[in-house]
C-alpha cells in the first residue's frame, strides 16, 4: 500500500537524541501510546525529558527476546524458515535484517521504530513481525490489545516510508510456557502466530496529533493518570520549602 507522495524518509542512522535544547524530537509508537494515557506526561517526556517513574520490571522477557532473535538468526540468509513458525507465515527472513527505521516529518520532528523481525515474500513485499511473551494461553481467543494493532501499523508505515512495500499484514508471534509434568526435561513452549491486517495510513494522524500537543503549552493531565494524581496529592502535603 503506497503512502502519500509527500512522505519522507531518512537513512537508518542514529538520530539526534530527545527533543530538548533545539534537537529534533523523535516520536515512537511507544511514546504516542503515552499520549493516549496522559497528555501531560507525554508533553513532559518529550519537552522536558521527565519520564514517568519505572516500577519493578521483570527482565526475563528481555532475556527471552534475545534468545528468540538469536534462534531466528540461524535461518537468516537461507530459504528455510525457523521450524517453530514454518507453515504459519509466508516468505523468508529479511537478510540482511534492518532493525531500525526513521521517518522525517520536518526539521523539528520525526518518527522512529525498531522491528523484531521482518519477512520478505516472493512478490517482494515485506511483513513486519513482533515477538510477544504471554502470561496467558494465546491459543484461547481473546480481544486483541489495540496497542498491538497500532504497533504493527507503525512498523508497516516505517517500512513503506523507507521504500519497502508491505504485504498488508503483520504477525504477532506469541511464546507461552506450556503446562508440563516433565519440567525436569525443560520448559515446553507453545508458539502461536496471530496475523493482523495493517493500515500504515493510520499512523500519520497519530503523529500529527502528538506534534499538535507538543506545540502547545503543557496540557492538563488525564483524570485517570495515577502519576499526576499522586503528584497533586503529595503537593498538598509538602510545602514549597521545608
Amino acid at each position: 500500500m503506497p503512502l502519500n507522495e509527500n512522505a519522507k524518509s531518512v537513512p537508518a542512522a542514529k538520530p539526534a537524541a530527545n527533543g530538548r535544547n533545539g534537537r529534533k524530537i523523535w516520536l515512537s509508537h511507544t511514546g504516542l501510546g503515552g499520549l493516549d494515557r496522559c497528555p501531560r506526561c507525554f508533553w513532559l517526556q518529550y519537552r522536558q525529558g521527565i519520564y514517568q517513574p519505572e516500577g519493578i520490571v521483570s527482565r526475563l522477557a528481555n532475556r527471552f527476546d534475545v534468545l528468540v532473535k538469536h534462534y531466528f538468526d540461524r535461518f537468516r540468509g537461507t530459504d528455510e524458515l525457523p521450524p517453530i513458525v514454518a507453515g504459519h507465515v509466508e516468505g523468508r527472513l529479511e537478510s540482511p535484517f534492518q532493525e531500525e527505521y526513521f521517518y522525517r516529518v520536518d526539521d523539528q520532528y520525526g518518527f522512529k521504530g525498531k522491528l523484531d523481525e521482518c519477512l520478505v515474500r516472493a512478490d517482494g513485499t515485506y511483513t513486519p513481525v513482533d515477538h510477544k511473551t504471554s502470561s496467558s494461553d494465546p491459543r484461547i481467543e481473546r480481544a486483541m490489545y489495540a496497542s498491538y494493532q497500532e504497533q504493527l501499523d507503525a512498523y508497516a508505515f516505517l517500512l513503506e516510508s523507507n521504500g519497502k512495500p508491505t504485504s498488508g499484514i503483520g504477525h504477532l508471534i506469541y511464546y507461552y510456557p506450556d503446562s508440563t509434568e516433565d519440567l525436569h526435561n525443560g520448559v515446553q513452549m507453545a508458539v502461536v502466530v496471530k496475523t493482523l491486517k495493517t493500515d500504515p495510513l493510520s499512523v500519520l494522524p497519530r503523529i500529527k496529533r502528538g506534534i499538535t500537543v507538543l506545540e502547545q503549552p503543557i496540557p492538563d493531565p488525564s483524570p485517570e493518570c495515577v502519576f499526576c494524581i499522586w503528584r497533586e496529592r503529595v503537593g498538598n502535603f509538602i510545602p514549597a520549602k521545608l
